[in-house]
């Protein structure tokens, strides 16, 4: 018995197959691209994604929402008021997301009594987090920190200050 010969592919198949793959590849972009934010909103994803990335040689973040976390209330003090260089800055900062975010990097000017630019430092989630907190560990949903930092200013004089939340580089 011989069997007959295979019938061959309709032309039309192979650009649907191909049209497949490419929306199969470009879904696995977007999930690539957008993992951390993922991995925040769907905590089922999280385990899928890391192990993914644990093959793919890549990681799962936090994503860096700005935007989510508000700076509530901030206040600067003098911390002894024979030693006028010392200074506490004091900041409540809430995560509005619903979601967990990464921690941000606390911009602060210092200002002398026309607002005009002192000084200027930016801090990392490791330079005003406490020492038993995970700066990867981020700042979970619809949660409230409070951050203080007491600096040393020199001579500067400072009258006045700016604080502003940005995204603090991956590490």
């Amino acid at each position: 018995h011989e069997m007959p010969p295979a019938a061959p592919v309709p032309r039309r198949t192979w650009p649907a197959a191909a049209g497949i793959l490419l929306a199969v590849a470009l879904a696995a972009q977007a999930i690539f691209f957008y993992r951390g934010e993922l991995a925040a909103r769907h905590p089922l994803a999280r385990q899928w994604l890391n192990a993914a990335c644990v093959q793919a040689g890549c990681t799962v973040q936090l994503p860096r929402v700005t935007k989510a976390v508000l700076i509530e209330a901030s206040d600067l003090q003098l911390v002894d008021p024979a030693r006028p260089d010392r200074i506490q800055l004091t900041a409540t900062l809430r995560n509005h997301a619903g979601h967990d975010v990464a921690y941000p990097a606390l911009d602060l000017v210092l200002t002398n009594t026309t607002d005009h630019t002192l000084a200027r430092r930016i801090f990392l989630p490791a330079d005003y987090l406490a020492k038993n907190r995970d700066p990867s560990a981020g700042l979970t949903a619809n949660a409230e920190l409070t951050v203080r930092l007491t600096l040393d200013t020199g001579s500067l004089g400072a009258a006045g200050f700016r604080l502003a939340l940005l995204p603090a580089p991956l590490r």
